[in-house]
C-alpha cells in the first residue's frame, strides 16, 4: 500500500501535485522506494484526484493551501503543466516542504532561478526528474567522455524524431502553448536527450536553428526542428526535434571523437566502435524512456531512480543528482535554440 511505511526505516512523507498523466508514474515510482510514503494528493480537478487518490488509498485535495498545510507531508512533486512550476514550488519551498519537479524546471530562465531562489532560502530540497541521467547506458557515455575513451569529440548530436497525434495536443490544452509547455518538441519531448547532449558533451557557445509547425499548425509552440551547434570544446553537433514523424522511432545520441564512436538508440548502446577493441559494456536491456509515439509508454524506473535519489538526498542532507542548478542547464540550451531560431541569427551564448 503505497500510504504505508516500511517498520524499522525512516520514510519521507511525499504528496503529488496535479494528477494527471505523468503523476501516474510518479504515484508507482514512489511506491516502490521503501523509503518514501504517498500521503495525498493535489489537483484542480476534483475526479482526476479522486481517482488517483482512489488508486493509492490516500486522501485528495482540489485546495492548494490545505494540501500544503498537512504536516504528513514532508516533500511535493509536481506534476501539472511546466509553466507553473516556479509558482508551485515556490509556494511548497514556502512551507517548507522539499520540492521535485517533472521536466522542464520550468519555461524561462526567470522562473526556474525563481524556484531554485526559494527552495535555498527556505532551506528545502529542489529536484528536477530528468530521469534520463539516472540510466545506465548515458552514464557509460558521459565516464568514456571524462575517462578520455573517445579521445578529442568531433561530432555531438541528438535525434528525437517522435510522433504525436492532433488529438494528443486537443486532451490538454496547455500543450504546446508558450505560457505553459514553454514551446513544443523541444522543450517537451526533446528535453531529456538535450541534457544528455549538455551533459555530457559540454556547454554549446555558437547555435544556428530553425523551428516550425509542419504537422501540428494548431499549437503556438514548435513540432518540427533542426539546430546546429559549436561546443565549448570544438565538437559540432545537430539537434533534430519533432512531434511531426510518423510513426516516431527511437531519441537517438551520437558521439564520435579522435578515438572512435558510440551511439544510444533509445536506452540501449547499438554502437561501441573504439580503437581500443573495448566491447560494448551494457548488454542489450528493455527500453524504459521510450515515448516515441506513445507518451504511455515510457516505464516508470527511471523515475524511480529519480526518487531513490531525491529521498536519499533529503536523508543525507545533500543536493539531489539533479539539482535546480543542473536542471537549468537543459532549459538554457533550449530556450537558446528558440532564440535563434526566432531571430534567425546565428547565436553566440
Amino acid at each position: 500500500m503505497a500510504g504505508k511505511s516500511t517498520p524499522g526505516r525512516q520514510s519521507i512523507g511525499v504528496g503529488i501535485l496535479g494528477c494527471g498523466n505523468v503523476a501516474a508514474i510518479h504515484a508507482e515510482a514512489i511506491r516502490r522506494v521503501p523509503a518514501l510514503r504517498l500521503v495525498s494528493v493535489c489537483s484542480r480537478s476534483r475526479e482526476s484526484a479522486e481517482r488517483l487518490a482512489a488508486k493509492y488509498d490516500v486522501p485528495f485535495h482540489t485546495d492548494l493551501e490545505d494540501f500544503l498545510s498537512d504536516t504528513a507531508l514532508q516533500a511535493v512533486t509536481i506534476c501539472t503543466p511546466s509553466g507553473t512550476h516556479g509558482e508551485l514550488g515556490g509556494a511548497a519551498a514556502l512551507m517548507g516542504k522539499h520540492v521535485l519537479v517533472e521536466k522542464p524546471i520550468e519555461v524561462t530562465l526567470e522562473k526556474a532561478d525563481s524556484l531554485i531562489a526559494a527552495c535555498e532560502r527556505a532551506g528545502v530540497r529542489l529536484g528536477v526528474s530528468l530521469q534520463s541521467r539516472y540510466l545506465e547506458a548515458p552514464r557509460i557515455f558521459k565516464k568514456a567522455v571524462q575517462q578520455g575513451k573517445l579521445g578529442k569529440l568531433v561530432m555531438a548530436s541528438a535525434y528525437v524524431k517522435w510522433h504525436r497525434s492532433d488529438e494528443y495536443y486537443a486532451a490538454a490544452p496547455w500543450r504546446g502553448t508558450l505560457a505553459l509547455d514553454g514551446g513544443g518538441a523541444l522543450i517537451n519531448q526533446s528535453i531529456h536527450t538535450i541534457d544528455l547532449l549538455r551533459w555530457i558533451a559540454g556547454p554549446v557557445v555558437q547555435i544556428s536553428a530553425f523551428t516550425g509547425r509542419l504537422l501540428h499548425p494548431q499549437i503556438e509552440g514548435e513540432d518540427t526542428v533542426v539546430a546546429s551547434l559549436r561546443f565549448e570544446n570544438g565538437a559540432l553537433g545537430v539537434v533534430e526535434a519533432a512531434t511531426s514523424v510518423y510513426p516516431g522511432f527511437k531519441r537517438r545520441l551520437e558521439l564520435t571523437g579522435t578515438e572512435g564512436t558510440v551511439i544510444l538508440d533509445g536506452d540501449n548502446i547499438t554502437t561501441w566502435a573504439l580503437k581500443d577493441g573495448s566491447a560494448n559494456p551494457l548488454p542489450p536491456t528493455t527500453d524504459v524512456s521510450n515515448g516515441s509515439a506513445n507518451p504511455m509508454a515510457i516505464d516508470c524506473e527511471g523515475h524511480h531512480r529519480v526518487m531513490e535519489d531525491f529521498v536519499a538526498a533529503i536523508l543525507e542532507n545533500r543536493a539531489p543528482r539533479v539539482d535546480g542548478r543542473e536542471g537549468r542547464q537543459s532549459l538554457d540550451l533550449v530556450l537558446a535554440i528558440y532564440r535563434s531560431a526566432g531571430e534567425g541569427l546565428t547565436l553566440k551564448i
